[in-house]
């Protein structure tokens, strides 16, 4: 699906949720969810082309594959994260939405705390210490 697909499908939807939202809130919701989900599965088929350009460029630059393995994880926990904050804003409640962003925030520093140990190991070899 190309992006023009995937907007004509978001300007769509918007458009019929926000004529039927005062009416029926709760089809509204359906309504952008089976969008977004519907925009989400097609272009889920990107995620083997990324994942095989990712493994090219380790291989050639021969990189820890443990670092690749973390910023793939941390990519995926960003993208499900502003997927599931902006459902919930959508529906109206911006407390929850905040809260699945603050929690995806720690859920990237926890992810990430191997290459932050890593990195603070570097340095303090390289200061000698």
């Amino acid at each position: 699906m190309s992006i023009i697909s995937i907007g004509t499908l978001a300007a769509v939807a918007s458009i019929i949720a926000l004529l039927i939202r005062k009416t029926n809130p709760e089809t509204a919701l359906l309504l952008t969810v089976a969008a977004s989900v519907t925009a989400l599965i097609a272009v889920i088929g990107y995620a083997s082309g990324i994942t095989q350009a990712v493994n090219n460029i380790v291989a050639s630059a021969r990189l820890n594959e443990r670092y690749i393995i973390i910023l793939l994880k941390v990519i995926g926990i960003c993208l499900v994260g502003e997927f599931t904050s902006n459902v919930c804003r959508d529906a109206g409640s911006n407390s929850l939405a905040n809260n699945v962003t603050l929690a995806c925030k720690l859920i990237v520093t926890v992810t990430a705390l191997p290459l932050y140990t890593d990195i603070f190991n570097t340095v303090v070899s390289l200061l000698g210490r």
